[in-house]
């Protein structure tokens, strides 16, 4: 460990408290201080279900595991003013336990030559897509993948030429414009506007953008950063569209299981039309319900073999035994672990909500209907603190990455600027809310100090 690094650890290990929640959601108590120190680290063994409940509210602690989430951020602050990693789209739950005891399992075996097959993972995400995402596929359709990057950037380099350009709706996940350059290719952003309280596309917008040149749609569902979770009648609007002009969909669906109480989930595979289905193919993981990011496993697939073969030309993947171990485990045995998780995280949700209104009036709020991500309008914060003079002066990337810098220094809150996100992400932040609801209250409160006394 460097000497920066260790200062950073020791900082934080001393500065943040996670104070304990009282009451119900939304009420803010004070409470006994708890710190970090005395959350669960990885040296602790996972709670183990008490009357059928997982534990979610005991702080676990990721500092110094180079944890991109806690671990990174401090680098740009190294007096000690980050606090709270609230930005990268990982969770902070300890993962759920079938994943770390097939790994121990595993690990017994001390020898790490070839794997012989994928076959037994690749029946699993057919049962799953089938048993809880409503999706019939087959083991046939489905090609293995060490993240959804890969097979993204070759479907781009298989449909689009150099020089051409994929549509996408935004905001957006900023990993497709890295895609874009990866493939050699251009991006076009149509803006989605907000109708009674909820993003939705801007059909007039949309069909302008769709021109010659354009061979490619992106469909993120649900949308990161929004949290929209798109209905039937919309994806079905948009696969007629792109199908009328020739223009592939490729559907990201990564963050398809963190879907909130009362909403439905469609996959762009399941829709009523084959025409428009067989003109697409989806991208997707487990890596958001579990936490395996860092497992590097991932699939896409499609119900058209021409187009599926298309990809697979330009694809390979590079995947690790304990990868497959790690994704097959929670396909089989993580359902219960991820229910609660996700319900756990539905209460956040609710609890932000009810936080920002009743003590930040001036930060806009837009209900989330998926993933564990919320974006927080803080135009009236930006314009009453001079950021977007201030962000020239200090020749910062954005208004918003100088929004980001001051949030820090005000609050030890690190959040994610919306500029990222493309068109309609100005004077927003992403906030990532997969974590303790201890360390989700102290945040809120923190951010609110440095919110209201501008």
């Amino acid at each position: 460990m460097t000497k920066n690094a260790g200062l950073n650890r020791r900082t934080f290990m001393k500065n943040a408290s996670f104070t304990a929640l009282a009451g119900a959601a939304g009420t803010l108590a004070a409470a006994p201080q708890a710190s970090a120190q005395e959350g669960r680290s990885a040296s602790d063994s996972y709670p183990r279900l008490a009357n059928g409940k997982y534990d979610f509210d005991t702080v676990y602690n990721r500092v110094g595991s180079n944890c991109s989430r806690w671990d990174s951020p401090p680098r740009s602050y190294p007096n000690g003013e980050f606090k709270y990693g609230m930005g990268v789209a990982s969770m902070d739950f300890e993962c759920a336990p079938c994943i770390t005891e097939a790994l121990q399992d595993r690990i017994k075996h001390h020898s790490w030559g070839y794997m012989s097959s994928t076959n037994e993972l690749r029946e699993e995400i057919v049962k799953w897509n089938g048993n809880y995402l409503n999706n019939d596929i087959s083991t046939d359709m489905v090609t293995l993948s060490d993240g959804v990057y890969p097979g993204m950037i070759a479907a781009m380099r298989s449909f689009i030429p150099v020089g051409g350009k994929v549509l996408i709706p935004t905001p957006a996940y900023s990993g497709f414009y890295t895609m874009a350059r990866a493939a050699n290719i251009d991006t076009v952003d149509s803006e989605m506007v907000k109708k009674d309280g909820r993003y939705t596309f801007d059909w007039d917008d949309l069909e302008a953008k769709m021109t010659p040149d354009v061979r490619a749609l992106i469909v993120c569902n649900p949308q990161n950063p929004t949290g929209n979770v798109w209905h039937e009648d919309e994806l079905l609007r948009l696969g007629r569209m792109a199908l009328e002009r020739d223009i592939v969909v490729l559907s990201d669906e990564i963050h398809c299981d963190v879907i909130r109480n009362g909403q439905k989930f469609t996959a762009f595979s399941s829709l009523p039309d084959q025409a428009v289905v067989n003109n697409s193919l989806t991208f997707t993981a487990i890596s958001k319900t579990f936490n395996l990011a860092g497992m590097k496993n991932a699939y896409y697939y499609s119900k058209s073999p021409t187009m599926l073969q298309r990809v697979n030309q330009y694809h390979r993947a590079e995947l690790s035994t304990l990868g497959v171990v790690a994704n097959i485990a929670a396909y089989q045995e993580g359902r219960d672990w991820f229910e609660q998780a996700n319900a756990y995280m539905d209460d956040n949700h609710t609890f932000i909500e009810n936080y920002v209104k009743q003590h930040m009036p001036t930060v806009g709020y837009t209900r989330n209907e998926g993933t564990y991500m919320t974006f927080l309008d803080f135009s009236k914060t930006i314009a009453a603190i001079g950021a977007e003079e201030a962000a020239k002066e200090k020749e910062a990337r954005s208004t918003e990455h100088y929004f980001r810098d001051w949030m820090v220094y005000n609050s030890g809150v690190y959040l994610n600027p919306g500029v990222d996100y493309g068109k309609g992400g100005q004077g927003r932040m992403r906030m990532n809310i997969a974590s303790s609801r201890k360390v989700i209250a102290e945040v809120m409160e923190a951010m609110a100090g440095a919110v209201n006394k501008v």
